[in-house]
């Protein structure tokens, strides 16, 4: 009976992890309506080439003046993601990385804001 319960825990854990990751259409939006504009993705970019991904992709504010960009990575799990982070969490050219769920972005402090906010 501990295991059944300890199951359904976990199993609720999860499906709660998942509701909270905001998918990659939601905000491509909310980029949108924060006056990004979205710039050719190239995975091998970020590094990701080796994760399996959901979505993801770039986008850039004030690109001629003072450039706020940011790399939005959505993992096709929470394992993929987390390691992701683990591997590149040092990387210099990857400023203010943050992880919400299987949702990771990178960038700008504005830019990382509207997606984990």
């Amino acid at each position: 009976m501990k295991k059944l319960l300890a199951a359904i825990c976990l199993l609720a854990l999860v499906v709660a992890l998942c509701a909270c990751t905001p998918d990659g259409g939601e905000l491509r939006e909310a980029y949108k309506g924060g006056g990004y504009d979205f710039q050719p993705f190239d995975v091998t970019l970020t590094g990701a080439q080796e994760y399996e991904l959901a979505d993801g992709f770039s986008v850039v504010k004030d690109a001629n003046i003072s450039p706020k960009v940011a790399y939005v990575l959505l993992f096709a799990t929470l394992g993929e993601a987390r390691g992701y982070v683990e591997d590149h969490a040092a990387d210099e050219d990857k400023p203010n990385m943050a992880r919400a769920g299987r949702l990771v972005v990178y960038g700008s402090e504005e830019a990382v804001a509207i997606a984990v906010a």
